[in-house]
């Protein structure tokens, strides 16, 4: 996880668009801090310019420098920013990379540590609020050194309170949703009012995580894979805050416990008791049985049809439960030539007959969509135990799978 630094500002309709800012922000990953809200007025003292909000946040995030400042452009493009040549111009949201972990970077895109850092008492002040012992690469000072510099004059610059408690909530928020998050102590910082006075302003670094340890495993289990699939979406380019985008992380989620659910399915709870003791001694065969799966090497599907037979030795398995069989190991992460011996060998264990055969003819995305393209391609596994392996047997087998219906 890296550790970011991102300075915000606001001067059109700055009441909706600051708050609206922070939210989106904590969908980049864990916000561990917010600076109070600063009422500043605009720089270049142009006339009738409206005054900005100004603050600053520290964010944990496993989005690279150039991918986060990608994710931060399309919010600002979300809530209504239009660029301009002039660097001063009023805007809804303004949402700059600043900081970056120890990271120095100069090219067209970025320039870290960003120089306004050293010019702007506000922004230094703000940044030191959020992390004041962090040390400006390369060789310092610290933001606190910075702002104690910058800051010799705190007229027209002041806290607004009503503001900066609604952002401090939706950071609360957040982290009580997300799935993990540090324990990192808490930090006092400090702000200043429209008096000059140095005033404290309560502990603006959240580690109050008591709802997440009620959460079950399977729910941070979703909460992390949202996070990830969140991380996708940026680092693909896209943005995860738009429309269409806003719930995918949580739907792709619910979608993977569905097609992963092999997993966490009991082998005995499946059978629930369904073995039978019979005297028929002749081929069993369950043909046609659908399944999906996911390709283990691109988590893409893979799907088809499984045939499975069995030669019986005074016990018969109830009819539901092989296509069940089929499905439990299915709904995993394999190759198909895995999945064919696997439901070959609990079939064998649990049964222990005198033959089991299992077919699986595949139909392989990774195939189809990517590398070679081939769309009417398919994959055929077998895995043949006991009688199965003697010919007369498998050709029994054959003669019954291409029977009409």
């Amino acid at each position: 996880m890296n550790d970011a630094y991102i300075f915000i500002g606001s001067n059109i309709e700055r009441e909706t668009n600051y708050p609206l800012a922070v939210e989106r922000l904590c969908r980049l990953g864990t916000v561990l801090a917010v600076s109070p809200v600063y009422d500043t007025p605009a720089l270049g003292n142009a006339p009738n310019t409206p005054r900005f909000f100004n603050g600053a946040a520290r964010l944990l995030t496993e989005l690279t420098p150039h991918a986060l400042r990608n994710a931060l452009r399309a919010i600002e493009s979300e809530l209504g920013r239009v660029r301009t040549a002039d660097k001063n111009a009023p805007r809804t949201i303004d949402l700059d990379l600043v900081l970056y972990d120890q990271e120095i970077i100069g090219d067209n895109e970025l320039k870290i540590p960003d120089l306004k850092i050293f010019e702007c008492g506000f922004m230094a002040r703000a940044l030191a609020d959020v992390n004041p012992d962090y040390i400006i690469p390369p060789d310092g000072p610290t933001l606190a050194e910075l702002a104690d510099r910058l800051c010799t004059s705190r007229d027209n610059m002041y806290t607004v309170p009503g503001i900066s408690s609604q952002v401090r909530q939706f950071v609360q928020n957040a982290l009580q949703t997300q799935a993990t998050a540090p324990q990192l102590p808490a930090c006092v910082t400090h702000a200043y009012d429209n008096d000059r006075s140095q005033t404290i302003i309560p502990d603006h670094t959240i580690t109050n995580y008591a709802a997440q340890q009620h959460e079950t495993s399977e729910q941070k289990s979703q909460r992390a894979i949202a996070t990830a699939v969140r991380t996708i979406l940026v680092n693909v380019g896209e943005d995860p805050t738009r429309e269409g985008l806003r719930k995918t992380p949580e739907r792709v989620a619910r979608a993977y416990n569905e097609l992963l659910g092999g997993y966490a399915v009991n082998p005995a709870s499946l059978i629930n008791g369904a073995l039978f003791e019979s005297a028929y001694d002749d081929m069993v065969v369950v043909k046609d049985i659908e399944f999906y799966s996911l390709c283990e090497h691109h988590m893409l599907p893979f799907f088809g049809k499984a045939h499975v037979a069995y030669i019986p030795d005074g016990k018969i398995i109830g009819l539901s439960k092989i296509p069940r069989i089929v499905e439990m190991y299915a709904r995993r992460l394999q190759v198909q030539e895995k999945m064919t011996r696997e439901i070959a060998d609990f079939i064998q264990t649990l049964l222990s007959p005198r033959g089991v055969a299992v077919i699986v003819m595949g139909q392989h995305m990774c195939a189809t969509m990517r590398g070679v393209n081939q769309t009417s391609s398919k994959m055929l596994t077998q895995a043949m135990y006991g009688a199965f392996q003697e010919r007369i047997a498998h050709e029994q087998l054959n003669d019954r799978l291409q029977q009409a219906e």
